[in-house]
């Protein structure tokens, strides 16, 4: 449930992991690639190029002013807390997966305690429970 709400509040807009971002521009010819400007393509301001998400047009800043923080200091506060809730994030899904694996392991070695005929197929893993092959039993 806190995964999910984290997932939610995060929107995983800029996840540390997921690699450089490319987008491509289609151009003619070798001159236009020469004198391509992006902020030009986008319209918007070469400032706020590098923004991933929520990039205004340049009508846009003309109308209304730019809202949230503007000064470093701030920005790069924000950008340590968003650090740290992804990283919180990662903690929990990865040890929602171990408390997964402990759990089979557990169920596993309840239905080891049964008395019918069992063969081990595969060893315990770090990733997962040992796997047994049980003989069929009809239930009466």
């Amino acid at each position: 449930q806190k995964i999910e709400r984290l997932k939610a509040e995060l929107h995983l807009l800029d996840a540390a992991g997921s690699g450089p971002r490319r987008h491509l521009f289609f151009v003619d010819t070798e001159r236009e690639v020469q004198e391509f400007d992006i902020a030009a393509h986008l319209d918007t301001v070469p400032e706020l190029v590098d923004r991933v998400y929520n990039r205004p047009t340049i009508a846009t800043l003309q109308r209304e002013a730019v809202k949230g923080p503007t000064d470093p200091a701030h920005l790069k506060k924000l950008a340590q807390q968003r650090k740290n809730q992804y990283d919180l994030l990662r903690q929990r899904i990865e040890r929602e997966k171990a408390m997964f694996v402990i759990s089979q392991k557990i169920q596993t070695r309840k239905d080891l305690l049964d008395k019918n005929h069992k063969v081990k197929v595969k060893k315990e893993t770090t990733t997962g429970p040992a796997i047994y092959k049980f003989k069929f039993q009809r239930k009466r």
